[in-house]
């Protein structure tokens, strides 16, 4: 399958889209506010103070109330001077509320005007412009209404109270209101319709400025944008949320041997993906080159780790037949265990993003107090690849062994039990130090465990002993290359049994390494005897009673026999070793 026929399988997840928080931040961060609102009515009320002092004072007709028209003018004043004071403190309510108090003024100053027919009745008009613009359309239609029944019933006033309007036939008030009924109608029309279309314009623009145009993903803007608004909504709920930073390994090679043409459908091809494998509320950014991120809300590590797992081998099988198999790396943090700024969250992804690519690429790093040691020892540049990679995974075991433990002593002790093994069975001496290093590196796949699963105090639940099975499968990707694939091979079957009911695959008897069998064993006898969170040690003669009971089934009869034969020599009391040194030649 090639990249275009890659790229078509994953056409049906449609068009990539911002989430819909970026959305809300484009319409918030339009000048639409109650500081700018508050401010347009002061302007409204200034306006309308002014002209209506101007009316009074210029020539005017004689059935002006000329007090009541300055009171009502000097009130708009008061008002105006109010909220150019206040814009920065006004409550929302008044927003909507100032306008309706407007339409009544306007009421009275044409009252006062002694006419029907006033000029005064574009203040109307006024007020419908800022109602159309500033409030919502429910909003608006209320004013408007409002201000078409106030005039009703000025209207019905003048003719009850009042002398009708001067004209040929003294009804010029009657085509008044149908005018300025229309007039409001149409205008308010024409300001939804501007309003919507500049509030189209600014989401387009805030989304082109926010997006990345060749894959539609956010860009580094508005992911950051994004990890914010997480961050705010997280502190406010007391919730949780999560971050996975992918780099894509092995993409320059590609650009080198097939163009930048075909690396770009790659990065279409996984963009894609990205969306295909995340949930509606989660958001796909592209942050850089090849490097793409994940915003997973309401997702602690364990959710996480299996988005990025799943995410990491469906993009290997895609790209699989490719003249560049192309693969991923990502590093996964959480939010508050591992930060609680911006800052702080993506810095810990970036370091779990390292240790990821150091100890092989192709795999998903969970964010832990060890990977400090992997960042050390990868950096190293006085070091062979393969040695530093020896290194790496020493310092790692020992780091996972006091985060599972609570002590550097598990994994130590079980490589010296499988090296006494190996001795009592007869294995020669580069067999028995490999497999004394693999007694020490056999539980580093528990970098994919969350601590909440390694750490619980009770009982694993079906979907937890799921995920804990995963480890020897990650340990041993972890392991690939370097000089390690022997002990690779036993690190992924040391939980296979001989009846065939062990994990991963299930595979029985024969098929299982030897020297997994005695990781088997070393193992299982050294967490017996050993105080864990979950439970305290059955002590040395239960356990050994437990290796016999269970010989032939979880364990290989000649294996067991040989460390029982080990341990009536007290192997057991010896002092532990130091920590294991690379062999040789590695």
């Amino acid at each position: 399958m090639d990249l275009a026929e890659a790229h078509e399988q994953l056409r049906n997840v449609g068009p990539t889209r911002p989430a819909p928080s970026l959305r809300e931040n484009a319409l918030a961060v339009r000048s639409l506010t109650p500081e700018v609102a508050a401010r347009a009515q002061a302007y409204l009320f200034a306006s309308a103070g002014v002209v209506g002092l101007l009316g009074v004072v210029l020539p005017h007709p004689a059935s002006f109330n000329e007090a009541g028209m300055v009171s009502i003018q000097v009130a708009s004043l008061i008002g105006a001077v109010m909220l150019f004071l206040l814009r920065r403190r006004v409550p929302g309510w008044l927003t909507t509320a100032g306008p309706f108090a407007a339409t009544m003024l306007t009421s009275a100053v044409i009252v006062f005007s002694g006419v029907s027919t006033s000029g005064y009745l574009l203040f109307y008009l006024w007020v419908a412009f800022y109602a159309f613009y500033f409030l919502s359309r429910r909003e608006a239609a209320l004013l408007a209404s409002f201000a078409i029944v106030n005039y009703v019933a000025v209207v019905l006033g003048f003719r009850v109270w009042g002398e009708p309007s001067s004209g040929p036939q003294g009804n010029d008030d009657v085509p008044a209101v149908v005018l300025i009924t229309g007039t409001v109608a149409v205008a308010g029309a024409f300001i939804v319709l501007l309003r919507e279309r500049v509030g189209r314009l600014i989401r387009e623009l805030t989304d082109a400025a926010s997006t990345d145009p060749l894959t539609g993903l956010l860009n580094r803007r508005g992911f950051h944008r994004v990890v914010e608004t997480e961050l705010a909504r997280s502190r406010r709920t007391g919730g949780t949320f999560s971050l996975l930073l992918g780099d894509c390994d092995f993409f320059k090679d590609l650009n080198d041997r097939l163009g930048h043409h075909a690396g770009d459908r790659a990065l279409v091809t996984i963009a894609r993906l990205l969306e295909a494998n995340r949930e509606q509320i989660d958001v796909a950014a592209r942050i850089g080159g090849e490097e793409f991120a994940l915003v997973l809300p309401e997702t602690g590590q364990e959710g996480a780790y299996a988005v990025a797992e799943r995410i990491r081998m469906r993009l290997a099988d895609v790209f699989a037949a490719q003249p560049v198999p192309l693969t991923m790396s990502f590093g996964v943090v959480t939010f508050p265990d591992h930060g609680v700024t911006d800052d702080q969250l993506v810095r810990a992804a970036d370091d779990a993003l390292y240790a990821a690519k150091t100890l092989g690429r192709d795999r998903s790093v969970l964010h832990s107090e060890e990977i400090a040691g992997i960042l050390a020892a990868g950096r190293a540049d006085q070091q062979s690849h393969a040695q530093a990679h020896l290194v790496t995974v020493l310092n790692l075991a020992e780091a996972l062994d006091v985060r599972d433990t609570g002590t550097a002593r598990h994994s130590q002790t079980v490589g010296r039990y499988c090296e006494h093994m190996a001795c009592e069975l007869g294995l020669s001496g580069e067999r028995t130090e490999r497999l004394r290093l693999a007694g020490v590196l056999h539980d580093i796949g528990k970098i994919g465990v969350p601590d909440a699963i390694l750490r619980k105090p009770t009982s694993l639940t079906a979907e937890e002993f799921d995920q804990m099975r995963q480890h020897p499968e990650i340990g041993a990707r972890i392991l690939g290359g370097s000089g390690l694939e022997d002990i690779k091979r036993w690190i992924y079957a040391h939980h296979e049994r001989p009846d065939g009911r062990g994990y991963p695959r299930g595979i029985a008897a024969d098929e299982i390494p030897l020297e997994a069998k005695v990781l088997a064993v070393a193992d299982a006898y050294e967490a017996m005897t050993s105080d864990r969170v979950y439970r305290k040690s059955i002590g040395a003669d239960a356990a050994r009673e437990q290796l016999r009971s269970c010989s032939g089934t979880q364990f290989e009869p000649r294996v067991v026999d040989a460390f029982l034969a080990v341990l009536e020599r007290q192997i057991e009391s010896e002092p532990d070793v130091e920590t294991v040194q690379p062999p040789a030649g590695i």
